[in-house]
Parts: structure tokens; C-alpha cells; sequence
């Protein structure tokens, strides 16, 4: 049987309050995101991901008033927010790192081996999802979905070894692609934010083993999947003020040859205006001189 949460009104306020904030700040840079990519017409598998976590974020930002003292007296309302917030915790945090590690094959695009080691690292992410996902039905169905010692551990296990993946990866395969030193300190940061992830799974994996349903507890599981689907969304965001502060026509999120082509095509451009001004130049000075030479 599921049991009301224990929670005081005010504390629950503090709770709703942080919860909008991060959840708020994670709708409002997913929705920028996907309409800019949309408009510059570059949607791609890890914004369809981004829009996957967004919805189920949603959900998480409704779970926080579904799961308020006020609904306590409506069980049916209750017991679908009960079942509702653990998958959806889950599948945003999962869902933004799938939107993470695809840009991985979009800038650096990868051949060969590495492209499959890739493509080895999603498929293990999807198996860690899937297996999440499974472990919290589960504890719903013969726990009443109390968070026990096996969950935490393994949220904790594989926060970490995911997250580790998403900074090695790409540093790993970024190593010879066409970026300048500040590009390259940009991209790399960006992806080294997923450790963020692991710090905030660290002390809501304690808590979840202490006090799982305390209100640390809840506004670190509120803070936690919001904080992945803002990291997930900072490439594009950092693309688009570099692009715009630099005046410069190339995402960073670009694969590096269309980059370079991109690049290129400005220069010729400019070199291709510059001769032309220069021959028109030259023949008006040839003009000039003949109209001289005729009139004397």
C-alpha cells in the first residue's frame, strides 16, 4: 500500500518552489532548442531525444503538485503520481543523455571503429535505462514504489559510469577534429558538465538509503533530472551565442567538414568580391587614360 508522504505544507511549498525553478529552466532552454533547431532547419536524432526528455519533464513538474498533501485525500490521483514520477525521473534523465552523446557522432563524425564504439556506448545506455526502468516497476509492484538500498546503488552506479563515458568519449575523438583552442575549450566543457550529474547523484543516493522520503530527498530527485536536460541542451545553446557574439555563420555543433566548407565558402566570397572591385578598378583606370590620350 502506498502511504501519503509525511511532509509538512510549508516544506512542501520549498519543495514545489525549487522544483518549478530547475524544471522550469529545463522546459524553457529545451523548448529554445528545439525551435532553433527547427528554424535553421538542422533537427536531428539527439533534439528528438531532447523533445522525449522534455515531455517526460513535464510530467515531472506536474508530479510535484500530484504528489502536494492537497491530493492526498484523492487516491487514484495519488497512486498514478506514485507510479508516474520514478519512470519519469528516469526516462528524462536517460533521455537527455542519449541528446548528449549523439552530438558526439554529429561533430566529430567518427569512421570505422570508433563510429561502432559510438554506437556501443548508446546501446549500453539504452540497457541501463531499460533495466532502471524495470528495477522501479518492480518496487512498485511488491514495494509500493518505497525506494530501497538496490535502487540508489544502482541510480549511483550508473550516473557514474555513464557520465564518465559521456566526458572520456568525447575528449577521446575530439582530438583531431578542426577546432580552435577556444572552440575546443567550449565543446569540451560542455560535455565535461555531465560529471554534474554524478555530484548530484552522490548525496541523493545517500539520502535515498537514510531518508528516502525526507525533503532533501525529494528536491535532489526534482534537482537532478532537470540538471541533466539543461546539460544536454548547453551545446546548442553555446553554439548559438558563439555563433552570434562572433558574427560567425558555423554551429559548433557542426561536423568539422562542413565547418571547414562553410569557412572556406566566406573566404572565396570575400577574395571573389575583392577581384571583382579591383578589375573594376583597373578598367575604369584604363578608361580614364584613354579618354586622356583622345582628348590630347
Amino acid at each position: 500500500m502506498m502511504l501519503p508522504l509525511q511532509i509538512p505544507s510549508d516544506a512542501w511549498q520549498t519543495i514545489e518552489v525549487v522544483a518549478c525553478i530547475f524544471h522550469g529552466s529545463a522546459i524553457a532552454t529545451t523548448s529554445f532548442r528545439l525551435g532553433y533547431r527547427l528554424y535553421t532547419s538542422k533537427f536531428w536524432w539527439e533534439d528528438a531525444w531532447a523533445a522525449i526528455a522534455l515531455v517526460f519533464d513535464i510530467i515531472c513538474l506536474f508530479g510535484v503538485w500530484g504528489e502536494a498533501p492537497t491530493f492526498n485525500d484523492d487516491p487514484r490521483v495519488y497512486t498514478a503520481m506514485f507510479w508516474l514520477i520514478p519512470i519519469a525521473f528516469t526516462s528524462v534523465l536517460w533521455a537527455a543523455r542519449m541528446s548528449t552523446i549523439y552530438p558526439v557522432l554529429r561533430v566529430t563524425d567518427p569512421r570505422g571503429a570508433l563510429r561502432w564504439t559510438v554506437y556501443a556506448i548508446i546501446s549500453c545506455f539504452a540497457v541501463m535505462w531499460t533495466a532502471l526502468i524495470i528495477q522501479k516497476v518492480f518496487t512498485c509492484v511488491y514495494h509500493g514504489c518505497n525506494i530501497g538500498s538496490d535502487v540508489a546503488i544502482a541510480d549511483l552506479v550508473t550516473d557514474a559510469v555513464s557520465d564518465l563515458m559521456l566526458v572520456i568519449t568525447p575528449m577521446c575523438l575530439l582530438r583531431d577534429i578542426g577546432l580552435t583552442h577556444h572552440q575546443r575549450i567550449l565543446v569540451t566543457s560542455v560535455f565535461c558538465a555531465s560529471l554534474l550529474n554524478t555530484a548530484i547523484s552522490i548525496p541523493l543516493s545517500i539520502l535515498l538509503l537514510l531518508a528516502p522520503t525526507s525533503q532533501a530527498a525529494l528536491i535532489f530527485g526534482h534537482v537532478k533530472p532537470a540538471t541533466s536536460l539543461v546539460i544536454a541542451n548547453l551545446l546548442v545553446i553555446v553554439s548559438f551565442v558563439y555563433r552570434y557574439m562572433r558574427n560567425s555563420r558555423a554551429d559548433l555543433d557542426q561536423p568539422a567538414a562542413t565547418r571547414a566548407a562553410e569557412f572556406s565558402t566566406f573566404v572565396d566570397l570575400e577574395q571573389l568580391t575583392m577581384d571583382r572591385n579591383w578589375s573594376i578598378a583597373q578598367t575604369s583606370s584604363v578608361a580614364t587614360c584613354t579618354m586622356v590620350s583622345t582628348q590630347v
